[in-house]
C-alpha cells in the first residue's frame, strides 16, 4: 500500500475538552502553553526569596513609592513584610495588633494619593504612611471593609462594618486624594450608597463579593448582579449592568487592558463595561465539573505581565487550595491547562523590565516562567494529546509508520517523547504505542514501524517528564498506510 502523509500546523488552536474529539486540535493536555504558532512545554519557576518562619503567602502587591523606590508588600495571615525591588532585603511592617485573618479573608491593596492602603477584610483598614515604620489604622475609616478599590484617586470601600452594624451592600468613599476624610456633609467630599436590588433577587441584602475599577467607573459584583457607578460624574448613580451575573469568589477577577475577566458560577466571562460575555466553552465542563465546592473561596485570576494570558486558578478534586489553572491566550483565543502550586501573583516592578512573581504556601516567592524545572529542582511533566484523526477516510484502518514533529530551534538538547494511539470506535479504549524518543536538533523522525496495531481513529501524544526538557511544537507530519474497512 502506498504511504500517505498528513500534516498539521494549527497547534495553537488550544485544548478543547468540551467538543467532539474528532473536531479538535488537542483533546487534552497539561503544562503545555499555547502561543501564536506554537504549543510549548511550560517554563519553570525559580526561588527569589523565602519569608522568615515560612508563613503561607496570601497576597503580594508591588508599587513605586513617593520616594521613587520599588517595593513589594507580602501579606500573610498574621504578618506583613515589605521587600525591596530585588527581593534581597525586607522590613517587617506588621501592624499592632497583628492581623487575624485566614484563607477565606481577602487581602487587598490600593495606592491613593501616594499612600499605600491595605485591608484583609476582617481587621482594620491600614495605611503605610512612613516607610521606616509599620502599618497603622486608617483614620476615620469603617471598622473593616471586605472590599477596597480606588477610582479617580479616591478610595472606595464596600461590604463593611461601621457603627457596630454590618452593611454587606454598602459602598463608602472618602474625599478625593484624602483617604482619611470620611465625613459626609453638604460639601459632598465623601459619600455612601447602599446597593438594593430592584429586580427579584436571591438575597435579603445585597452582598458585595468583589469590586474593581475600570477607568472612571467602579464595578461591584453582588451575590447575583453586576453594578457600576461613574465616579467622574457629579452624582454617583449606581446602575445594574446585569441582574443575573454571578462571580465564583472575591478574588476570581482581574483587569487586563481595560477588559475585566472573571470566573462565574457556570462559565468564564469578560466584560468591557457592558453585559458580560461567556467564552469558557472549550474547557467549561473540565473546569466546573471538577471544582471543590468547599474551596471556591480560594479561586483567583491573574494576568502575567510578560505573556498574553489570563490564568483562572481553581481548587479541583479534594484540594483545598488552587491546583489547576485554565489559561486563556488573548491572542490565539484558545485555552491550555496548567498545574498550580502557588496562591497569588504580583508584577515585580524591577528597575529594568518588570517580571512576574508568585507566592506559595511554604512562604516562598518564586519567579514565574524562569528555567525549565520547578523551584525545588524537580522535572515538569508537560504533555499534549491530539483529537481523533481520520485523515479524511473515516471508514478505513490506518497503520502509522512515522511521526515527524516540527520544533522551534533551541539551545538545550532534550528529548521529546511521542506516542501513537489507535481505536476503531470512539467508545473504545485507545491502544497506545510505547513512547518513542525524538532528540530535538538530532533526530529526523520518530519511527513507529514496530507498532503494528491499526485503527480507524488515530491520536498522537507529545510529552516530556525529564529534567530540563523544553520543547516548542509548531506542527507535525504523520506517515501512514490505509488498510481495509473492517
Amino acid at each position: 500500500m502506498p504511504v500517505k502523509t498528513f500534516t498539521f500546523y494549527e497547534v495553537d488552536k488550544g485544548i478543547a475538552t468540551q467538543f467532539p474529539s474528532t473536531k479538535v486540535a488537542w483533546a487534552t493536555g497539561n503544562n503545555v502553553r499555547i502561543t501564536p504558532g506554537y504549543a510549548s512545554k511550560t517554563l519553570g519557576r525559580s526561588l527569589v526569596a523565602s519569608l522568615p518562619s515560612t508563613p503561607e503567602i496570601r497576597a503580594m502587591f508591588s508599587f513605586i513609592g513617593t520616594d521613587g523606590a520599588i517595593r513589594t508588600i507580602v501579606c500573610c495571615d498574621a504578618k506583613v513584610f515589605a521587600y525591596d525591588s530585588t527581593f534581597s532585603s525586607y522590613v517587617d511592617i506588621t501592624p499592632s495588633p497583628a492581623p487575624t485573618g485566614g484563607a477565606a479573608d481577602i487581602w487587598q491593596f490600593e495606592l491613593v494619593a501616594g499612600l499605600p492602603i491595605l485591608s484583609n477584610g476582617k481587621d482594620a483598614i491600614w495605611k503605610w504612611s512612613a516607610y521606616a515604620g509599620v502599618l497603622t489604622a486608617l483614620s476615620g475609616a469603617p471598622t473593616y471593609a471586605k472590599r477596597i478599590s480606588s477610582c479617580m484617586n479616591r478610595l472606595v470601600a464596600s461590604n463593611l462594618l461601621e457603627g457596630g452594624y454590618t452593611y454587606p451592600g454598602r459602598v463608602r468613599w472618602p474625599e478625593t486624594g484624602n483617604p482619611e476624610n470620611w465625613t459626609i456633609d453638604t460639601t459632598n467630599k465623601a459619600g455612601r450608597h447602599d446597593i438594593i436590588h430592584y429586580h427579584t433577587g436571591v438575597a435579603a441584602h445585597a452582598n458585595i463579593k468583589a469590586s474593581i475599577a475600570r477607568g472612571h467607573e467602579m464595578f461591584f459584583f453582588t451575590e447575583r448582579g453586576l453594578w457600576k457607578a461613574d465616579f467622574a460624574a457629579a452624582m454617583r448613580n449606581f446602575i445594574i449592568v446585569n441582574p443575573i451575573t454571578e462571580i465564583l469568589s472575591s478574588r476570581a477577577l482581574y483587569k487586563k487592558e481595560e477588559t475585566i475577566y472573571f470566573i462565574g458560577k457556570n462559565d468564564l466571562f469578560w466584560t468591557g463595561g457592558g453585559d458580560p460575555t461567556a467564552f469558557g466553552l472549550p474547557v467549561r465542563d473540565e473546569l466546573f465539573n471538577n471544582l471543590n465546592a468547599g474551596a471556591i473561596a480560594t479561586a483567583f485570576v491573574f494576568a502575567p505581565y510578560l505573556t498574553a494570558e489570563v490564568w483562572f486558578c481553581v481548587a479541583t478534586g479534594t484540594n483545598t487550595a488552587p491546583d489547576k489553572a485554565f489559561i486563556y491566550n488573548t491572542e490565539t483565543k484558545s485555552f491550555s491547562i496548567h498545574d498550580v502550586d502557588f496562591s497569588c501573583h504580583a508584577e515585580a516592578l524591577h528597575t529594568s523590565i518588570p517580571y512576574d512573581v508568585v507566592g506559595n504556601a511554604s512562604g516562598q516567592i518564586l519567579r514565574l516562567d524562569d528555567g525549565f524545572n520547578t523551584a525545588a529542582g524537580l522535572a515538569i511533566d508537560g504533555r499534549v494529546e491530539s483529537g481523533d484523526m481520520t485523515f479524511g477516510a473515516p471508514d478505513r484502518m490506518k497503520c502509522i509508520s512515522d511521526v515527524i514533529p516540527e520544533l522551534a530551534v533551541q539551545d538545550t538538547v532534550s528529548e521529546l517523547m511521542i506516542q501513537i494511539g489507535v481505536r476503531n470506535r470512539l467508545s473504545d479504549d485507545i491502544r497506545w504505542s510505547d513512547p518513542v524518543p525524538f532528540t530535538i536538533g538530532v533526530s529526523e523522525k520518530a519511527d513507529f514501524n514496530g507498532f503494528r496495531k491499526e485503527g480507524k481513529y488515530v491520536r498522537v501524544r507529545f510529552y516530556s517528564d525529564l529534567l530540563t526538557s523544553p520543547w516548542s511544537l509548531s506542527g507535525y507530519t504523520i506517515k501512514y498506510e490505509l488498510r481495509g474497512t473492517r
